[in-house]
């Protein structure tokens, strides 16, 4: 898990994610907390704890957490292990947001597209701003958007991602971000259509409040 904002405006919404995937091959519960909490700053140290805590990483940044589904962006955090695939999971347009939670089977490869599972709605949200990520990415971007006065941007959410990719492991330097300005009159029903489409696609069983 690691950073993506989502930034629902009243006529326009925002989405921006870093690159960054890690799959720790087998438990390691000191360096996952390590690297989730801010203490390994650079790829260099990363390297050092795994091999000193006798942990296996594979780390690649080239994976795509945001995308676009029609007028509808989506963005997600994954969290990848040999026994199982956990994402959360963001739908925007301007003024609005779906937050959906998705657990898939047993035996998840790294980057694969699990067949099956649930797809569940935690929250439904209007204008306003969403960070998914770890406790450090999540509390840069607290603290960041607190220092602006909680008035986001564009501009706010770029300094976000530079300022996280020089402090932690756990994001890319580089990030990906997408813009819409496509006001629909119904745009939860967009929401729900884009979801629904996944669900369809994917073999995922549709839960929560609609």
């Amino acid at each position: 898990m690691s950073l993506v904002i989502a930034l629902a405006a009243s006529r326009q919404a925002v989405i921006a994610a870093d690159r960054r995937a890690i799959l720790f091959m087998g438990s390691c519960p000191p360096l996952e907390a390590e690297l989730y909490s801010g203490q390994i700053k650079d790829d260099r140290e990363l390297e050092a704890r795994a091999e000193a805590l006798g942990a296996v990483l594979q780390v690649s940044d080239s994976r795509e957490k945001v995308w676009r589904q029609g007028d509808v962006l989506a963005g997600e955090v994954t969290e990848l292990s040999a026994q199982l695939q956990r994402r959360r999971r963001i739908y925007i347009a301007p003024g609005a947001s779906l937050q959906v939670e998705i657990r898939s089977g047993e035996g998840a490869e790294l980057e694969a597209e699990a067949e099956g599972g649930e797809a569940r709605i935690k929250a439904w949200g209007g204008v306003g701003c969403t960070v998914f990520g770890n406790r450090f990415t999540q509390s840069l971007a607290a603290e960041e958007i607190s220092r602006a006065g909680a008035r986001v941007d564009l501009g706010l959410i770029q300094r976000i991602f530079q300022k996280a990719g020089e402090r932690t492991a756990s994001v890319s330097r580089e990030h990906t971000i997408l813009q819409s300005n496509v006001v629909r009159a119904d745009a939860r029903a967009d929401l729900l259509v884009a979801l629904q489409a996944d669900c369809e696609e994917h073999g995922w069983r549709l839960c929560g409040l609609q």
